[in-house]
């Protein structure tokens, strides 16, 4: 059986429900999958992973990270890399971004017949500073490879940019347990007793890049119109004293409830509350919490300036796509979802309907799979 593996930093809650289906699928092909991590986890990232879940074989690679600026605030050396591509003589190799593991199979292709494919989720956007040498080294790790899994339709043109042939780039759409968040939110619902407000849900890690001082502004505009609202914050990092010292400077503090980190299973009841998602972030390659959303048959308001904006938000069906820094536009929008709701649950419906057409596991599988019948 011809054996893959698939490279990554560290396992996930979104993760592992794709890797075991990938797993059984490879399978099926007479594939045997193995996952190769980073590190179990870090600092920056708390989720509670439970490795008994997982349905496929994986391993960690030797500890070896370091410190940087910036949102993730670590890179991992993958240590034990090659070592461990010689023990397992995988037929092809996936490995996620450009990434120090990425460089480390670009050297090794030099000496050993392996096909790697670089999974990818970067993007161009608006505001973001590319160094050149960064782009002209992208450029040459993508001449070595052997084919593309990209997110969506926008890092998919980014590789493009970067040189890749387009027919080896396949997208695997990046997602998520959808099935979990449509049915317990559905569940939530059958005994929800809505509060006397109704509720404007963001969830997300707190720093700069999300822009949530965005979402405060407009906020702040609606609140001069009105009061029968209340914006829920999901989540933590380093930004939120700022953001509630914000919140006090502009008088909504009383309107803007901070609810911490929430574990996976914890957050479906905040999507069955809510009224509305919004979705600011001024940089994301692509915005699985958005996924989360639409999959619970939530409207809503989403940045131009994400991934999955693109693919997945149709402005006006199945959501609206907003430039966050347009602040009159994203306070009518609010009003509009706050005043329509019966429009604005049809458009969470059509969310819903939109995910499970187009970004299941199974969709995002399927890119996986025809990435590895070009190169196996």
């Amino acid at each position: 059986m011809k054996k893959v593996l698939l490279i990554t930093n560290i396992p996930t809650p979104y993760r592992i429900p794709l890797f075991n289906l990938l797993a059984g699928e490879l399978q099926g092909m007479g594939v045997s999958l193995k996952v190769l991590f980073a590190a179990p986890g870090y600092e920056r990232r708390k989720w509670l992973v439970d490795m008994g879940q997982a349905r496929f074989d994986y391993s960690f690679l030797k500890p070896g990270r370091f410190k940087r600026p910036g949102a993730e605030g670590v890179i991992f050396i993958y240590r034990g890399l090659c070592p461990e591509i010689r023990r397992e003589r995988p037929a092809a190799v996936i490995v996620i971004g450009f990434s120090l593991a990425t460089v480390r199979l670009w050297l090794l292709s030099f000496f050993k017949q392996m096909p790697f494919i670089i999974w990818s989720g970067s993007i161009i956007t608006r505001g973001q500073k590319y160094s050149r040498l960064r782009g002209l080294f992208r450029r040459i790790l993508v001449r070595r490879a052997a084919g593309f899994i990209a997110y969506g339709s926008r890092a998919k043109t980014y590789l493009q940019d970067l040189g890749a042939a387009t027919e080896k780039i396949e997208i695997a759409i990046n997602t998520t347990d959808t099935d979990f968040y449509r049915q317990q939110a559905a569940r939530e619902r059958e005994t929800l007793v809505k509060g006397a407000k109704k509720e404007l849900l963001v969830i997300g890690y707190l720093t700069a890049r999300k822009r949530l001082d965005l979402v405060f502004s407009a906020v702040k505009e609606l609140s001069a119109r009105r009061r029968d609202f209340e914006l829920v914050l999901v989540g933590d990092g380093p930004q939120r004293p700022g953001l509630e010292r914000l919140a006090r400077e502009l008088g909504i503090a009383g309107i803007v409830r901070f609810e911490g980190f929430k574990q996976k299973p914890e957050i479906p009841a905040f999507l069955a509350r809510a009224d509305c998602f919004l979705f600011p972030s001024g940089y994301d390659v692509w915005g699985l919490v958005l996924v989360e959303a639409m999959s619970a048959g939530l409207v809503c308001l989403s940045s131009i300036q994400a991934g999955a904006t693109a693919d997945l938000v149709i402005d006006g069906q199945t959501g609206f796509a907003l430039d966050f820094e347009d602040r009159d536009a994203v306070t009518d929008r609010l009003a509009w979802v706050l005043d329509n709701p019966g429009e604005a649950q049809a458009i969470g419906r059509r969310a819903a309907q939109r995910i499970a057409a187009h970004a299941t596991l199974a969709d995002s599988v399927r890119g996986f799979e025809k990435a590895l019948e070009k190169v196996i």
